[in-house]
């Protein structure tokens, strides 16, 4: 072999002494982001001692997270500034999927404690609860949305609370108007989840403290009418009246049971007493 080759790595050695596959090296030199300093007669491809280090500066910004088109236009335009400037986006980055993460962990902790003592002490008559106030992420909807409506905009709820990252218990919770409860219509008119803290903005909606007719609903959605009738009726029956809104909270939904009939809804109405 020429002394010069001895100056050079082979594809496979530098593959192995910087942690990469040989595929890894070809694609790089396919999208011109690491191509080799020299190619034989036959084919083989070489590569530098200068070209290590790039191949470093490569797989740090890789696993910091950028993509190959960044690094790609980062090298092309080397200087000390843009690598500032670079790594600092990147830490932005990594600072905001660190808080998606802590997130996502705090909802499937409530999530798992909510299921697991669910069962414990359900609501099956009315009864008067005395509530802190308490703070709400909500999405309107209108008094004509079908399933498909309500659907669509469940998921634009949940997609404004992810790009958000509104920091929010787990169960997807509804709220029927205090006058449409009054008046025997039941439908929602927010979808919601409740928050840890209170936030800014139109979208946050406060549940007051002070008391409540609270019931458990056993069944589907659909026949969730006919529990908030029989709160109705209680209210009433105990001379008392609806002085707010009406909140629904899913304890076991479509998540945890296959059948609707084994949903558990809590709904609670403020009431003055």
């Amino acid at each position: 072999m020429p002394e010069i080759y001895n100056q050079y790595f082979t594809t496979s050695e530098l593959a192995s002494m910087c942690g990469v596959t040989k595929h890894t090296l070809f694609h790089y030199d396919e999208i011109g982001l690491l191509k080799p300093e020299f190619i034989n007669a036959k084919g083989y491809r070489y590569y530098s001692f200068r070209q290590c280090y790039l191949l470093d500066i490569i797989n740090v910004l890789k696993k910091a997270g950028s993509s190959l088109q960044e690094i790609k236009e980062f090298i092309q335009n080397q200087n000390t500034p843009l690598l500032v400037k670079l790594l600092k986006q990147k830490q932005h980055d990594l600072e905001a999927e660190q808080l998606r993460i802590k997130r996502m962990q705090d909802i499937l902790r409530s999530a798992i404690q909510m299921t697991e003592t669910t069962m414990e002490g359900l609501r099956d008559v009315p009864l008067i609860e005395e509530c802190e106030e308490e703070y709400f992420i909500a999405t309107p909807l209108e008094h004509g949305d079908d399933d498909k409506e309500f659907t669509r905009k469940l998921s634009e709820h949940r997609d404004y609370c992810e790009k958000h990252v509104i920091d929010h218990e787990f169960p997807i919770w509804t709220i029927i108007g205090k006058d449409g409860f009054e008046t025997g219509d039941f439908s929602y008119d927010y979808i919601a989840n409740l928050l840890k803290a209170p936030i800014p903005g139109e979208k946050m909606i406060i549940k007051p403290k002070g008391f409540y007719a609270v019931m458990d609903h056993r069944g589907s959605y659909e026949t969730m009418p006919e529990t908030c009738s029989i709160l109705q009726k209680y209210i009433e029956q105990n001379g008392m009246k609806v002085c707010g809104n009406a909140y629904a909270m899913d304890l076991l939904n479509y998540f945890s049971e296959k059948n609707p009939e084994s949903y558990v809804i809590r709904i609670a109405v403020k009431v003055s007493v």
